[in-house]
């Protein structure tokens, strides 16, 4: 069934503790950093004891939209199943773009995170002509909370997950980002048929 939400594209800036986090940033509060200083590394990133795995519960942020309003992820999972993205050089936004439809045609919203902050993820969308959603998670707050930070720089290291509307985890995928084929992915991590499958029909 084709999806008929209309998305917005969202410039997304995510909080590290939240709205009400006792020393994070406060609402449209911004950080001053050394010019070429990487955001990233300039605080210590959180460590998790465990990765992320399939059927665990996904981990829930906080994102400032663009209407100034403080959101969680779970605000997304209501328009369906999400695929989530790190780590996605241009060639990789530019395939999701050219499969979103499909992906559409799943119900599943893609989210591609990015650790740039949101002046430049916004040029991104635009240059790109992007059609979904792109959350700034600079600091790596969100990219930590996934294990998709590389230890070795702070930057974000390529994964995916799909997740499902109750938040959890059915796919997920390491170290590389597909060159294409998320709605297969995506439609075989949640157990339905891909999107142009032939349904074989029980006489």
């Amino acid at each position: 069934m084709k999806l008929t939400l209309l998305l917005a594209i969202s410039f997304l800036i995510a909080a590290a503790d939240g709205p009400n986090g006792g020393a994070a940033q406060t609402p449209g509060a911004t950080v001053d950093r050394q010019p070429g200083t990487s955001s990233l590394l300039a605080r210590p990133l959180e460590t998790f004891a465990t990765e992320v795995e399939v059927g665990d519960e996904a981990p829930d942020f906080s994102y400032q939209g663009v209407d100034g309003r403080w959101l969680r992820f779970e605000d997304i999972l209501t328009q369906g199943p999400v695929l989530l993205v790190f780590g996605a050089d241009e060639r990789s936004m530019r395939m999701i773009e050219h499969e979103r439809d499909r992906l559409m045609d799943l119900s599943v919203v893609p989210v591609v995170v990015t650790d740039v902050r949101s002046g430049a993820a916004r040029a991104m969308v635009s240059r790109f002509n992007l059609q979904y959603t792109v959350l700034s998670d600079a600091r790596g707050t969100i990219a930590s909370q996934y294990n998709a930070v590389d230890p070795t720089n702070g930057r974000h290291r390529p994964a995916w997950f799909v997740i499902d509307t109750k938040r959890r985890v059915r796919g997920l995928g390491r170290r590389a980002l597909p060159v294409r084929g998320y709605p297969a992915l995506a439609a075989s991590a949640l157990g339905v048929p891909a999107p142009g499958a032939t349904v074989p029909v029980s006489k």
